[in-house]
């Protein structure tokens, strides 16, 4: 019998949980703010890049563990899988704004796709107020 501990269950899963919850929450503030400004196609852009940005996290800290275990056989194939799923979450995005940039603008999106690093980085220069006391040890 294995035992099973959630990423929510130990303190890493809730520093995920709490920087994915930002990301979107400053994607969603972000999203609002462009539309109350009149321009639903950077809106869209905007939160069509954070939600790949908080998709692309998620199966990275889902992905990395198992990519980086040494128990595991050739994790080297296993982590240009994960890579290019990831890749193909970001690209997938871009593409959609590509496809049609009167509808989705190009810009906010490519912004879009670093909302995580923005959320960790704007955590860090506020001395870890926004994710909480997990990020202050980094």
């Amino acid at each position: 019998m294995t035992s099973h501990t959630s990423h929510s269950a130990t303190p890493l899963g809730g520093f995920i949980k709490q920087v994915m919850m930002r990301a979107l929450l400053f994607t969603l503030g972000g999203a609002l703010i462009l539309l109350v400004l009149g321009h639903p196609d950077w809106a869209k852009g905007l939160a069509l890049g954070g939600l790949a940005s908080a998709a692309n996290f998620l199966i990275m800290s889902w992905l990395l563990p198992k990519a980086l275990d040494p128990s595991r056989g050739k994790t080297q194939g296993f982590t240009l899988v994960s890579l290019a799923l990831r890749f193909g979450v970001m690209a997938g995005a871009l593409g959609l704004a590509l496809a049609d940039p009167a509808r989705i603008a190009i810009a906010p999106c490519a912004l879009g796709l670093f909302m995580v690093q923005i959320t960790l980085l704007s955590d860090r220069l506020m001395g870890g107020r926004l994710v909480g006391t997990a990020s202050e040890g980094r």
